[in-house]
């Protein structure tokens, strides 16, 4: 048994449906059940382009404040971080004598060299940081020997 249901419309919202329909080559009650409910699986109804875009809008918002919180703490770790840089090249500025110029070339081989050393100690650091911790085999014995 097929029921009427009457909905009411402005013009505007009227024409605009109308035209959609028109667009598609279908009856405007063909377009309307098309659009409230899901072709495919025949059976939920859909949201509205309005629901979705608000429910999109708030999934956003929610997705960009939590990751504005995570990010907080790193980024005060960064800013303290570079406040201690700054404050460090001010005092080794401070405190350091100038070179004298038939030694600054010696002292920039000398500097460039100690630079890739640290350097190259930083990456090592770093990379042991990334290994895996070794997790202990589960064939421990009595006493907490291996079998």
């Amino acid at each position: 048994m097929r029921r009427q249901l009457t909905a009411y419309l402005s013009e505007e919202e009227f024409h605009r449906l109308r035209d959609e329909a028109d667009e598609r080559g279908i009856t405007l009650s063909r377009y309307v059940k098309e659009r409230l409910f899901q072709t495919e699986g025949g059976s939920g109804l859909t949201f509205s382009d309005a629901t979705l875009a608000a429910a999109e809008k708030r999934i956003i918002q929610a997705s960009r404040t939590s990751t504005a919180e995570t990010l907080k703490p790193l980024a005060h770790q960064l800013t303290t971080l570079l406040a201690m840089i700054d404050q460090f090249a001010l005092s080794m500025l401070s405190h350091l004598p100038e070179i004298p110029e038939a030694q600054r070339k010696q002292a920039l081989a000398s500097g460039q060299r100690r630079h890739r050393g640290l350097r190259a100690e930083v990456e090592e650091t770093l990379k042991r940081m990334e290994e895996p911790v070794p997790t202990q085999k589960s064939g421990a014995g009595r006493n907490g020997e291996s079998a």
